[in-house]
Protein backbone atom coordinates (compact mmCIF):
# COMPACT_ATOMS: atom_id res chain seq x y z
CA UNK A 1 0.00 0.00 0.00
CA UNK A 2 1.56 3.51 -0.92
CA UNK A 3 1.79 5.98 1.76
CA UNK A 4 0.38 9.29 1.80
CA UNK A 5 2.03 12.37 0.68
CA UNK A 6 1.89 14.61 3.98
CA UNK A 7 1.90 18.27 3.73
CA UNK A 8 2.98 20.20 6.66
CA UNK A 9 0.73 23.18 7.75
CA UNK A 10 2.66 25.52 10.11
CA UNK A 11 0.94 28.39 12.23
CA UNK A 12 1.42 31.05 14.98
CA UNK A 13 -0.23 31.08 17.71
CA UNK A 14 -0.13 32.80 21.33
CA UNK A 15 2.04 30.51 23.59
CA UNK A 16 -0.28 31.05 26.49
CA UNK A 17 -3.73 29.54 24.38
CA UNK A 18 -0.99 26.91 22.71
CA UNK A 19 -0.06 26.05 26.10
CA UNK A 20 -3.46 26.08 27.62
CA UNK A 21 -4.99 23.73 24.09
CA UNK A 22 -1.61 21.54 24.52
CA UNK A 23 -2.92 21.05 28.36
CA UNK A 24 -6.53 20.38 27.03
CA UNK A 25 -5.02 17.87 24.27
CA UNK A 26 -3.30 16.03 27.18
CA UNK A 27 -5.65 15.39 29.12
CA UNK A 28 -7.81 14.25 26.30
CA UNK A 29 -4.96 11.74 25.35
CA UNK A 30 -4.65 13.54 22.05
CA UNK A 31 -1.65 15.69 21.02
CA UNK A 32 -1.58 18.70 18.07
CA UNK A 33 -0.99 17.21 15.11
CA UNK A 34 -4.15 14.06 15.54
CA UNK A 35 -6.30 17.57 16.73
CA UNK A 36 -5.82 19.00 13.52
CA UNK A 37 -6.16 16.35 11.71
CA UNK A 38 -9.44 15.50 13.39
CA UNK A 39 -10.60 19.43 12.36
CA UNK A 40 -9.26 18.99 9.02
CA UNK A 41 -11.83 15.78 8.30
CA UNK A 42 -14.90 17.43 10.20
CA UNK A 43 -14.25 20.23 8.55
CA UNK A 44 -14.14 18.37 5.31
CA UNK A 45 -17.20 16.08 6.08
CA UNK A 46 -19.58 19.01 6.86
CA UNK A 47 -18.59 21.50 4.56
CA UNK A 48 -17.48 24.49 6.65
CA UNK A 49 -16.51 24.50 10.09
CA UNK A 50 -17.47 22.29 12.32
CA UNK A 51 -18.44 24.58 15.57
CA UNK A 52 -20.10 28.15 15.52
CA UNK A 53 -18.26 31.16 14.57
CA UNK A 54 -21.25 33.63 16.28
CA UNK A 55 -19.86 34.71 20.07
CA UNK A 56 -22.03 33.48 22.96
CA UNK A 57 -23.38 35.85 24.68
CA UNK A 58 -20.88 36.13 27.94
CA UNK A 59 -18.17 36.54 25.35
CA UNK A 60 -19.75 39.99 24.15
CA UNK A 61 -20.56 40.67 27.67
CA UNK A 62 -16.91 40.28 28.35
CA UNK A 63 -15.79 41.74 25.33
CA UNK A 64 -18.07 45.06 26.46
CA UNK A 65 -16.45 44.79 29.86
CA UNK A 66 -13.25 45.21 28.40
CA UNK A 67 -13.76 47.77 26.04
CA UNK A 68 -15.60 49.65 29.24
CA UNK A 69 -12.20 48.98 31.46
CA UNK A 70 -9.58 49.49 28.76
CA UNK A 71 -8.29 53.13 29.81
CA UNK A 72 -9.32 52.43 33.53
CA UNK A 73 -5.49 53.07 35.32
CA UNK A 74 -4.50 50.11 36.55
CA UNK A 75 -1.67 49.45 39.58
CA UNK A 76 0.85 46.64 40.55
CA UNK A 77 -0.19 44.64 43.69
CA UNK A 78 3.01 42.79 43.52
CA UNK A 79 3.80 43.05 47.40
CA UNK A 80 1.99 41.81 50.49
CA UNK A 81 2.05 45.80 51.26
CA UNK A 82 0.71 47.20 48.21
CA UNK A 83 -2.14 44.21 48.51
CA UNK A 84 -2.63 45.46 52.04
CA UNK A 85 -2.82 49.25 51.62
CA UNK A 86 -5.04 48.47 48.20
CA UNK A 87 -7.54 46.32 50.23
CA UNK A 88 -7.88 48.92 52.86
CA UNK A 89 -8.28 52.03 50.59
CA UNK A 90 -12.09 51.74 50.49
CA UNK A 91 -12.62 51.37 54.30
Amino acid sequence: MAQAIKKRIQVQVNRKLADEGDAVLDRLGLNPTTAITMFYKRLVAEGGLPFSTKLTQREKDELAIQELTENWPTEELDTPEKIKKWIKKDE
